[in-house]
């Protein structure tokens, strides 16, 4: 997921919240950042996704979120996005997943429109914006 923050950053973006549970996971996104030199432009966070959202007190652009499949962390991610005060009617989320018929039904009674959907291999991309 960081080659995500890493491309925006590369691409022009101010700053890059990168988060992943797994020490290991963690410690290559530390190299990447330091080879890239965006550590000024990183914050990097060892923890769980509920703790990094609740950590975000900016408004953001992009949200990419890419958790385990077949776990429910898209739809918990989104609630808790809900709830806080960190997305602009222009923010966009990015969700991939390998089954979006069970992410498109899990999100159909949230407050978010589906902008757009494209498929890569097994993986299911699906654009978001608040409604």
């Amino acid at each position: 997921m960081e080659q995500y923050g890493l491309e925006a950053l590369s691409r022009g973006a101010e700053k890059a919240i990168l988060c992943d549970k797994s020490k290991e996971a963690i410690q290559i996104i530390k190299t990447n950042v330091e080879k890239t030199h965006f550590q000024e432009k990183t914050e990097i966070y060892n923890t769980d996704f509920e703790k990094c959202l609740s950590n975000i007190k900016e408004e953001v652009d992009i949200i990419y979120i890419d958790p385990p499949y077949e776990t429910d962390y898209i739809l918990k991610s989104l609630q808790i996005l809900e709830k806080l005060k960190i997305l602009k009617k222009e923010t966009k989320i990015i969700l991939e997943t390998n089954n979006e018929q069970r992410i498109i039904n899990q999100i159909e009674k949230l407050k978010f429109e589906i902008i757009d959907k494209r498929k890569y291999g097994i993986a299911h991309i699906i654009f978001l914006k608040k409604e």
